[in-house]
């Protein structure tokens, strides 16, 4: 994966930062740590909801509606990691059965 970008012109420095981390961290896809992700995932959310809470209501609005984006982009690439994931499984229950085969 490349070119993953997760800002946008209302994303804060520290979201700014842990994007930039989010997006090296699925850059390295093949060799990653989930649950790395995961926790960068969950400390994303936390710095969102406290910035929700900082701004005003038209503020909010903008960021939330630019926001949306960035969380479906999110989405479709966890599914695609998802779905890799499966495949090396399943890669991998099939080649544990030809060894099997084999012995």
């Amino acid at each position: 994966m490349t070119d993953i970008d997760l800002n946008h012109p209302y994303t804060p420095t520290a979201l700014r930062e842990l994007n930039d981390k989010i997006a090296s961290q699925l850059d390295e896809s093949s060799s990653s740590d989930f649950s790395q992700l995961l926790e960068l995932v969950n400390e994303r959310d936390s710095l969102i909801n406290s910035h929700l809470a900082s701004l005003n209501d038209e503020d909010k609005q903008a960021f939330a509606k630019h926001e949306i984006g960035v969380n479906n982009k999110l989405k479709e690439l966890a599914q695609s990691l998802l779905g890799s994931s499966k495949d090396e499984v399943a890669r991998l229950v099939r080649g544990k059965a030809a060894v099997k085969k084999y012995k």
